[in-house]
């Protein structure tokens, strides 16, 4: 790690900036920790402005932990649409329960916080920090944004090793503030406001002139974070079957993408032709010729090209059939609401149905 001259007054010049500048977020009004656990969660992830569109609709919905707790998985999915990365919600959820069982709440100790579902080093880190002063500090995409182009750091961050690096450099430079939690806060929202991924804000930079990437125009080189990862392709046939004011859906119980989300009936299969036909063998009516539209949703390590084939099915009788040859639930299209889809699917069923 190089380290400078400007450590020393590093700290005090971001907490400066701080006090003037720093945003005004709804889960800053007070140190609750249920609602720093709940922003922490959704804007993992998820842009901010995002991110604050959902901690709202959930606090309006659960305003406290033990609501969230008390809740049905649905419609806690059903909140979360939109998000993607469902297995944060699950974990939410796990979590909720958990906490809600505990009569002191929510653990004041980083290393009681990790053992929950879904809490990671970082999440822990900023609870503890933030709500109950403990001397734990972030690393997130931001800090590691603004501590490598201000010093000059070349390490990978898609290396193990970074995350340690990064935290003794963070750590060294917030020991001597008396609220590490104010220092977390301050460093995160300089990366979300100021040294920005795309186009940051160098010329209103407290920091420019002692800055290693804005001296040396090496803004777009860093942080590192070289990743030779392959994408994978999937094709997914999904097959809508409509009936008057119902649809058939199912929830995803694979341990893959999308789990515990609903769905229409579903063949993976690259070939359409194939998908049809293995369709054709399982039903015990005859189809009608379906409407057909294409679509994709790209993730961070799939890409998934999506067919929905629409079937209006005519009879009652014949959407029963399908209903229990398939394994199908009947959903009433008024109901679409109380259930989480994956994206591509929530957009369907906005433009079609």
């Amino acid at each position: 790690m190089n380290k400078n001259s400007g450590h020393s007054s590093f700290s005090k010049s971001l907490l400066s900036w701080f006090e003037k500048e720093k945003r005004t977020l709804p889960f800053r009004k007070n140190k609750d920790p249920y609602k720093v656990w709940l922003s922490e969660v959704i804007l993992q992830q998820t842009q901010m402005e995002t991110g604050i569109i959902y901690f709202e609709k959930f606090i309006e919905r659960f305003r406290s932990v033990h609501d969230l707790a008390n809740a049905e998985q649905e419609e806690v999915y059903s909140l979360w649409q939109g998000l993607g990365y469902y297995n944060r919600a699950k974990n939410l959820h796990k979590t909720a329960k958990i906490v809600s069982k505990t009569k002191g709440g929510f653990p004041k100790k980083y290393e009681s916080l990790i053992k929950l579902p879904g809490i990671g080093r970082y999440t822990a880190s900023a609870i503890s920090s933030i709500c109950f002063n403990e001397k734990k500090y972030v690393v997130d995409a931001n800090v590691y944004r603004v501590l490598s182009r201000l010093f000059g750091i070349k390490t990978n961050i898609k290396k193990p090793k970074a995350y340690n690096d990064f935290y003794e450099l963070t750590s060294s430079l917030g020991k001597n503030v008396k609220k590490t939690g104010d220092y977390n806060e301050a460093l995160m929202d300089f990366g979300g406001s100021v040294c920005l991924p795309k186009n940051p804000k160098c010329e209103n930079c407290i920091f420019k002139k002692r800055c290693f990437a804005y001296k040396n125009n090496l803004i777009k080189t860093l942080p590192v974070k070289n990743q030779n990862k392959k994408v994978k392709n999937r094709v997914f046939n999904y097959f809508v079957f409509e009936n008057k004011n119902v649809l058939l859906v199912k929830k995803r119980s694979k341990k893959d993408i999308w789990e515990n989300l609903f769905e229409f009936y579903l063949s993976e299969n690259k070939s359409s032709k194939k998908a049809i036909e293995y369709l054709k063998k399982n039903v015990k009516i005859t189809l009608p010729e379906p409407n057909k539209k294409s679509s994709f949703a790209l993730l961070s390590h799939q890409k998934i090209h999506v067919l929905f084939y629409h079937y209006l099915i005519q009879t009652k009788e014949d959407i029963v059939s399908l209903k229990k040859t398939l394994g199908m639930k009947v959903l009433k299209k008024t109901d679409i609401k109380n259930l989480g889809f994956p994206k591509v699917i929530d957009n369907y069923l906005k433009s079609h149905c």
